[in-house]
C-alpha cells in the first residue's frame, strides 16, 4: 500500500508540473517498476497500453467525436441554435436560454463537454455579445451548459466507466439522462433570474414566416439526437452502433441537404476528429497501465479495508470531495480510469449502486472543467471570448454554485438516476 500511495502522490506532482497526462501515467508505471525491481512489470506496462484501447466499446469515442466535428463543419449546430431561438429568444436573457438548450442538443449527438463548449462557444459568445451580453457572461455561461456535455447521452465519460466497471453502456448512458436535465434546468432558470436582476435583454419576437422557415430547417438537425437517444435507450443498437450511424447521418445532412460541407473539406474534419480521438485513447491506454499498478501494490483493497467503517453518506460526500480537486486538473476520462477500481469496491461494499456511482463520478469530473483555477472548459470559452480567465471565473460563480447543488440532488437521490433504468 505504502508504494501505491508514493506513485499516487507522485503522478499528482508530475501532473501539477504540467506533464502531459499520459505522459505521466507510464512515468509512474516506470519509476513502480524502479522502486520494485519488479521486471515482469515491463511486459504489464506494454501489454496494459495495448490492452487499454483495444475494446470494441471504445470505438464509440471516435466516432462520436467524427459526427460532432461533422456537426458543426455541416452547420447542424447552427441550425440547433436557431430551432431553440424560436421558444427562448424572446425571454428576459433569452439568449442564454438558447445557450443551454443548445448545449443540450449539442450534448445528445457529441457525448464530449469540451466539444460542446468549442462549438457552441465559437458560435454563441459572439452573437450574444453582439446582441448586448457581457462577453465574460457569454463565456461563463458556455463552460457551465456545456458539461451537460459529459452526462446526457451518448456521454463519452458514461461509456469509459461502464467498460472500467464492466457495467452495461446503454444502462449508463440511459441513467445520465435525467440528471444531465436537471442541470440544465437549474441552470437555465439561473439565466432567468440573472436577467431579471442584471437586466440582460431579450430578441424581437420573429415573425410566423421566419419560425416555420427556421423550425423547417431545423428538422434534419433535431431527428438526428432522437435516432441517436432512441436507439440506444431502447436496445435497438449499441452504442458503438449509435456512433457510426450518428457519423454516417452528419455526413450525408451535412453534404447532401444543408450541402454546407463540400468533399474537400472532409479529410480536414476527419483529421481534427482523428486528433481529438488519439488524444482520449492515449489518456486511457496509459490509464490502463496505472490502474493495474496500483492492483498490484494493493491499493484498491487498502482503500476499501479503511473506508468500509464509513456510513453510504459519509463516503459519497468524501468521494464528491477527493473527484471535486481531482476533475480541476485531470482529464476526465483518465480519471474514471484510475478511481473507479479504487472506489467501486467500497462504494458496492456500502450498497450504493455502481450505476448511480458511475453518475456521480461523471458529474464531479464534469464540475471540475467550470472550477477555479484550472478547470479545462473556463480556459476554452475565454479563449473565444478573449477573456481572461479570472473575469470568467467570477461571472461562472452563479452556475458554479448552481452545478454543486445540483451534484447534491443527484448524489443523495439515486432515484434521478435510476429510475428511466429500473
Amino acid at each position: 500500500m505504502t508504494t501505491g500511495i508514493l506513485l499516487l502522490v507522485t503522478l499528482f506532482l508530475i501532473i501539477l508540473l504540467g506533464v502531459p497526462v499520459a505522459y505521466a501515467f507510464i512515468a509512474v508505471g516506470l519509476l513502480f517498476i524502479l522502486l520494485t525491481l519488479d521486471v515482469p512489470a515491463f511486459s504489464l506496462v506494454t501489454q496494459s497500453t495495448t490492452a487499454g484501447a483495444d475494446s470494441v466499446p471504445m470505438t464509440a469515442i471516435p466516432l462520436f467525436l467524427l459526427a460532432g466535428s461533422l456537426m458543426n463543419a455541416g452547420g447542424i449546430t447552427r441550425r440547433l441554435i436557431d430551432f431553440a431561438g424560436i421558444f427562448f429568444g424572446r425571454l428576459p436573457g433569452g439568449l442564454g436560454v438558447v445557450n443551454v438548450g443548445t448545449n443540450v442538443m449539442f450534448a445528445g449527438l457529441s457525448g464530449s463537454a469540451i466539444a460542446g463548449a468549442s462549438a457552441i462557444g465559437k458560435a454563441m459568445i459572439p452573437e450574444m455579445e453582439e446582441r448586448g451580453y457581457p462577453r465574460r457572461f457569454g463565456a461563463a455561461l458556455t463552460s457551465s451548459a456545456s458539461i451537460v456535455g459529459g452526462v446526457i447521452p451518448p456521454a463519452i465519460p458514461l461509456v469509459v466507466y461502464a467498460i472500467a466497471a464492466n457495467e452495461d453502456i446503454r444502462v449508463l448512458l440511459t441513467a445520465g439522462l435525467l440528471p444531465g436535465l436537471l442541470i440544465a434546468a437549474l441552470f437555465a432558470v439561473t439565466v432567468l433570474v440573472l436577467a431579471a436582476v442584471q437586466g440582460l435583454p431579450r430578441q424581437a419576437r420573429p415573425s410566423m414566416r421566419a419560425a416555420l422557415l427556421a423550425a423547417r430547417d431545423s428538422i434534419p438537425a433535431l431527428l438526428m439526437p432522437v435516432i441517436i437517444l432512441g436507439g440506444i435507450m431502447s436496445g435497438l443498437f449499441t452504442a458503438t452502433e449509435a456512433a457510426a450511424i450518428a457519423a454516417i447521418y452528419a455526413l450525408l445532412v451535412s453534404t447532401l441537404y444543408y450541402r454546407e460541407l463540400n468533399w474537400r473539406k472532409i479529410p480536414a474534419v476527419i483529421s481534427e476528429a482523428a486528433r481529438s480521438s488519439a488524444v482520449i485513447l492515449f489518456i486511457i491506454a496509459a490509464a490502463a497501465v496505472l490502474g493495474q499498478i496500483f492492483v498490484r501494490t494493493g491499493l484498491p483493497a487498502a482503500v476499501s479495508e479503511n473506508l468500509e467503517g464509513l456510513t453510504p453518506i459519509v463516503f459519497l460526500l468524501l468521494v464528491n470531495v477527493i473527484l471535486l480537486l481531482v476533475g480541476t486538473f485531470m482529464e476526465a476520462n483518465a480519471a474514471i480510469i484510475i478511481f473507479t477500481p479504487l472506489l467501486l469496491p467500497t462504494a458496492t461494499a456500502l450498497g450504493v449502486d455502481p450505476v448511480h456511482f458511475g453518475v456521480v463520478i461523471v458529474v464531479n469530473l464534469m464540475i471540475g472543467l467550470i472550477t477555479p483555477p484550472i478547470g479545462m472548459s473556463l480556459f476554452v470559452t475565454s479563449d473565444i471570448a478573449k477573456v481572461s480567465i479570472l473575469e470568467v471565473a467570477k461571472a461562472n460563480l452563479p452556475f458554479l454554485g448552481i452545478a454543486l447543488a445540483a451534484l447534491s440532488v443527484i448524489t443523495f437521490l439515486p432515484e434521478l438516476s435510476l429510475w428511466l433504468v429500473q
